[in-house]
């Protein structure tokens, strides 16, 4: 059985540009969630803030910003908190 936890990563971006969190927020996760590596999204209006859980193997951070920003959106990769 293969070790799937390896594999998962998380990205945390920064949106800018959601007017809302019903068309705005909840898209951006609708989208992810239909893509292939995805394991959980969760984008929120209010702190303009998306993080994302993946599988590396089937995705990569590029992919997932190039598909946020193809909708419009400007992201900015959170730096890790100490």
């Amino acid at each position: 059985m293969e070790n799937t936890e390896a594999k998962t990563q998380v990205l945390q971006l920064t949106v800018e540009g959601m007017s809302c969190q019903e068309g705005c927020a909840n898209g951006i996760d609708n989208l992810l969630k239909q893509q292939d590596g995805i394991i959980k999204s969760k984008t929120i209006f209010d702190t303009s803030s998306s993080e994302i859980h993946y599988d590396k193997s089937k995705i990569s951070e590029k992919q997932i910003i190039a598909l946020i920003e193809k909708r419009g959106f400007k992201t900015k990769i959170k730096e890790e908190q100490k």
